[in-house]
């Protein structure tokens, strides 16, 4: 062999190692593209702020930084026609409809509380009898707390669980126990809320029977003790707050008293029970609702690996907010601006952890709120403030007068009369009959425009139109009443001693933002109608895993970039 032959021969030689080279370099630039193009987000975080009326994020708009509400609303799908499609429109309602992407008459939480027709007595939602509270000194002796036993059906964080042989993690956390019990579903890795008691985030034993170590770590710092005799000041100049009251009117008041500067102090001289619950009304504790939702991401190293998982925070602040000052307020304003500013840390801490390219988020309401009745009044407009016991009351003694029923109606929660179905089952009436007399009854009080009735539900009969189906999607035969009382516009029956309160079907309880933001979601507004239960079906499609168990809302497929739904 020549050395021209050599050469020609170690030039092809080099030339084909090359060509490999180039086509195996091409070859896993391809796979790195199709692995990046189809990798699952490491982490979805739901946003659930209670109390979200819509027309906070248009009316306050102006008040938001870049790195909160408005960093969502551009980076994100906005549905500006959201609604909840079921009553009552309550806290844990909202919440299992979120997380369920369902309505109470699947998932069967028909209020916070409702009737126990079985103990003949009004049960909180998530009551447990057989469950006990564990505090960080351990698991309590005393039987009687809280679990979501009373869920039917799954959640999203359960889909992902069940997807992933349970090696996706789930973690709920708010100030309100049904705010952290229902979105973390049935078997998540923790759920944690808030205790007026001391200040710490607690748990129960259907969980665990000890806070993990970095729970009890982070209540032993006692934050919240640093806000005691504190004031909460108004954060933006003064004509930030000329959209609001000029002053709050007699009613609208808390422990923290009528108007800016408030006094975060409670009764005592050192922080007890009532200075907790005075904290839990100022932004101050979504601030610290927010620290420790970070301190779970470090701890349990949500979103460190291929395996998605989930961090759920409701924050309850602005509901008890609301409810004592109203949607009208200087407080709201504070409190929608501060959390804006609390929820624009939080994405800056989790794009430095997770990265938000790596993320899922939504952002909803739970429910909105009523105006203050006499706030209304004092501008011009027909509104009422109710009296449920005068309702039962009336009703009660038509019953008695018409059929001879002694304290007919049992009960009187979320909007319905409880009836007594013994003392009509002994007298051989028929219910339909004495449910119909019941409402009729109760047309005859102040306020009330319209009754539906068990009957009616069962028997398919209802009337066509957005209430009676709101109605129906909130009956569940066992925990529902007998008799639905709607009560006109702006006048409600309020459960506490509160300026102001929600749960009916009107716009200002039912119409809440829903954002969506992620890979796979084209950014814009979004006019069609829609409605928080759509959250989980369209979070569990761009994950690829099913939905749960019992949805009712739709994919929000016009937000979805086709290709990005994952295929199982």
């Amino acid at each position: 062999m020549n050395n021209a032959t050599s050469r020609l021969r170690r030039a092809a030689v080099l030339l084909l190692a090359i060509n490999l080279l180039l086509a195996n370099a091409s070859a896993e630039h391809q796979r790195t593209q199709k692995r990046d193009s189809s990798d699952q987000p490491r982490l979805v975080l739901i946003i659930v702020v209670d109390q979200f009326r819509y027309d906070y994020v248009e009316r306050l708009a102006d008040l938001f930084g870049s790195g909160g509400f408005r960093r969502l609303l551009n980076e994100g799908a906005f549905f500006v026609d959201a609604n909840y499609e079921h009553l009552p429109t309550y806290t844990a309602v909202g919440h299992a409809a979120i997380f369920t992407g369902s309505v109470p008459a699947l998932n069967g939480i028909v209020g916070n509380a409702y009737y126990d027709r079985k103990s003949r007595r009004i049960r909180i939602m998530v009551a447990d009898d057989s469950a006990r509270l564990v505090t960080s000194a351990g698991a309590s002796s005393e039987a009687g707390a809280v679990s979501p036993r009373s869920l039917i059906g799954t959640t999203l964080g359960d889909q992902m669980r069940l997807a992933t042989k349970f090696q996706s993690k789930v973690i709920a956390v708010s100030l309100k126990d049904r705010a952290a019990i229902l979105p973390g579903g049935q078997r998540p890795n923790g759920a944690y809320w808030f205790s007026e008691a001391d200040g710490e985030f607690v748990s129960s034993d259907y969980y665990t029977r000890q806070l993990p170590e970095w729970v009890r770590k982070f209540n032993a710092e006692k934050r919240p003790d640093k806000y005691f005799g504190k004031s909460w000041e108004r954060l933006l100049p003064a004509d930030a707050y000329a959209r609001a009251q000029d002053t709050n009117l007699d009613i609208q008041t808390s422990a923290l008293g009528p108007k800016f500067p408030h006094l975060i102090k409670g009764s005592a001289t050192a922080p007890d029970a009532k200075f907790y619950d005075a904290f839990e009304i100022t932004p101050f504790a979504s601030d610290y609702l927010a620290q420790f939702a970070e301190a779970a991401v470090q701890a349990e190293q949500l979103g460190a690996d291929q395996y998605p998982d989930l961090l759920a925070i409701s924050f309850s602040s602005p509901d008890l907010c609301g409810h004592y000052y109203g949607p009208d307020s200087q407080e709201i304003v504070d409190t929608y601006a501060r959390l804006d500013r609390t929820i624009g840390e939080l994405l800056e801490f989790l794009d430095k952890k997770v990265g938000l390219a790596n993320m899922l988020i939504a952002v909803t309401g739970d429910h909105g709120v009523a105006p203050v009745p006499e706030y209304e009044q004092s501008v011009g407009v027909d509104a009422m403030r109710l009296s449920a016991r005068d309702l039962q009351n009336a009703v009660s003694k038509s019953l008695s007068a018409r059929y001879g029923l002694e304290n007919g109606v049992l009960a009187f929660v979320n909007g319905q009369l409880y009836l007594d179905q013994n003392q009509i089952l002994e007298k051989k009436l028929d219910p339909a009959e004495v449910e119909r007399s019941a409402g009729e009854a109760a047309l005859s009080a102040p306020g009330v425009v319209s009754y539906f009735t068990r009957s009616q539900i069962l028997s398919g009969a209802m009337p066509a139109g957005p209430i009676s189906r709101r109605v129906t999607n909130g009956f569940n035969a066992e925990r529902s009443g007998d008799v639905w009382v709607i009560t006109r516009p702006f006048s409600f029956y309020p459960e506490a001693p509160l300026a102001t309160t929600h749960g009916t079907p009107y716009n200002y309880d039912s119409h809440v933002p829903v954002i969506i933001v992620g890979k796979g979601i084209k950014a814009g507004k979004y006019f069609a109608p829609a409605s928080p239960a759509d959250i989980a079906p369209t979070l569990a499609a761009l994950l690829g895993i099913e939905p749960p168990s019992n949805r009712y809302g739709r994919v929000l497929s016009e937000s979805i970039v086709e290709k990005s739904v994952t295929r199982p």
